[in-house]
């Protein structure tokens, strides 16, 4: 079975690299677009919220994070009712690009399970969270 895991893992490689190269251009290289992506589309998400959703170590997304607000992609601000947490929001800039970046998450997507019939997509969302990891 170790195949299959194998398999995954040169798929999730693959697309890295795509999506490294294609947005590189925008300083979001080493896969940061996807916490623009996760932002736009959930905002206000702690910090460890937002590492959990991109299933990274909290370290490293912070320190991801902290370069994304620097670049002006993100802002962490103060939660209003505990104020040692920092939530997590998308900028006028990260919404600007949020439609290229959704774009070519839909297209990868698309492209990776465009042999398969709706049924078979269906079966493999199944199986996929069946996963324990």
């Amino acid at each position: 079975m170790f195949e299959i895991i194998r398999d995954i893992g040169a798929i999730t490689r693959q697309i890295q690299n795509v999506s490294n190269a294609e947005f590189r251009k925008l300083g979001l290289a080493n896969n940061a677009f996807i916490y623009v992506i996760r932002t736009y589309e959930q905002p206000g998400m702690f910090l460890g919220e937002l590492a959990d959703s991109v299933q990274i170590d909290r370290t490293t997304a912070f320190r991801t994070v902290q370069k994304l607000v620097q670049s002006g992609y993100l802002e962490l601000q103060h939660d209003a009712h505990d104020k040692r947490l920092r939530r997590v929001f998308v900028t006028p800039k990260g919404a600007a690009i949020y439609p290229e970046l959704h774009a070519f998450e839909q297209q990868c997507s698309d492209r990776l399970v465009s042999q398969l019939t709706g049924k078979q997509q269906a079966e493999l969302k199944l199986l996929l969270s069946k996963l324990v990891y």
